[in-house]
Parts: C-alpha cells; structure tokens; sequence
C-alpha cells in the first residue's frame, strides 16, 4: 500500500469508528444525541450555556434558612397540599421584587419547582403560590434548567427573565 493511500483510509477508520457510537433519537420533546447509548441533551446543552453566558444576577437574591422570607418560602409549601407537602426539603430559593423561585423535594411526593408571588397590596406582603407554575417531576433525560425555566416562563408570561434565568437546580433530583 502506498504512503499516500493511508492518510485518508485513517480518517475514513476514525470517522467510522466515531459515527458507529453516535446516533440521534427523536422523542416527544425533541432530539437526543445518544454516545454508546447514553443520552445527551445537545440543545438543552446549548440553552444552558447561552443563559449561563447572558444572564445577569445582580438584582437576584440568593435566600438561606436564616432569613425569614425563606423560613414563610417553607411554611407555605409545606401547607400547600398537607399531609404529603410537610416534608418539603428546599434547596435552591431565589428572589426579585415581588417573585420567589424555589425547587422542593418531598418524601411522598415528586419534586417541585415552585413560582411565588408576594403580594404588593398589603403591608404584610402575603406570599402565595402561583399555581398553574408549578413544575413536578423529573425531567431525564432532558437537562432540567432549561427544560424548568421554559416551563415556568410559558406559564406565567410577567415572570422577571432573571429570575427564570438564574435559576440552577440543586437537588439530586434535577441533576
């Protein structure tokens, strides 16, 4: 074989190598990119990285359990639908202005990303869960930031994009 013939029969060995552990699977939601039949999540990959590259936090807060809008963030959870709601374990709680985003896990039940709302009109500010914005369940194997933050956006338009945006799971559930 001459010297000449071996630098593309390599290439034509690696691309075939390569492409006999690549292969696309089409579902419900959209594409996945299968390696070794492992999915990969590439547009939700792709979403992730544009958020992570635009977004600004500044004006978002990061609430911790010593504060007490995150300690009334629980209470309302853990009362939302009683007995099953009680044992609400929650991780990431992040706010602006008037809106809270929280992500829950219970025993009982699927996890939750949940949107809050406090009240402008009275003094108090009365929290309340905005219902039709709450995700529940897994999302595997589509990436769980994206595929959550869509949601919530779609369901409640007024939402702040940055606290959408900043949203990063951080229970075990969503990773």
């Amino acid at each position: 074989m001459r010297n000449k013939a071996l630098l593309p029969l390599l290439v034509i060995i690696i691309v075939g190598v390569v492409l006999s552990h690549l292969e696309l699977k089409k579902d419900d939601n959209g594409t996945l990119l299968l390696i070794d039949n492992r999915s990969i999540d590439i547009r939700g990959q792709l979403s992730n990285l544009w958020t992570g590259l635009r977004r600004d936090c500044s004006e978002v807060q990061y609430l911790t359990p010593d504060q007490l809008p995150y300690q009334q963030v629980r209470q309302l959870i853990q009362t939302y639908s009683p007995p099953s709601s009680t044992s609400a374990k929650l991780f990431t709680v992040i706010s602006t202005n008037e809106w809270i985003l929280t992500e829950a896990e219970f025993d009982e039940l699927l996890p939750a990303v949940v949107l809050i709302k406090k009240s402008a009109q009275t003094t108090n500010k009365q929290m309340s869960i905005i219902p039709n914005a709450i995700w529940s369940g897994y999302t595997k194997p589509w990436m769980a930031a994206p595929y959550i933050r869509q949601y919530i956006s779609h369901q409640t338009p007024e939402v702040p994009e940055n606290l959408t945006d900043c949203f990063d799971p951080q229970s075990k559930s969503f990773k």
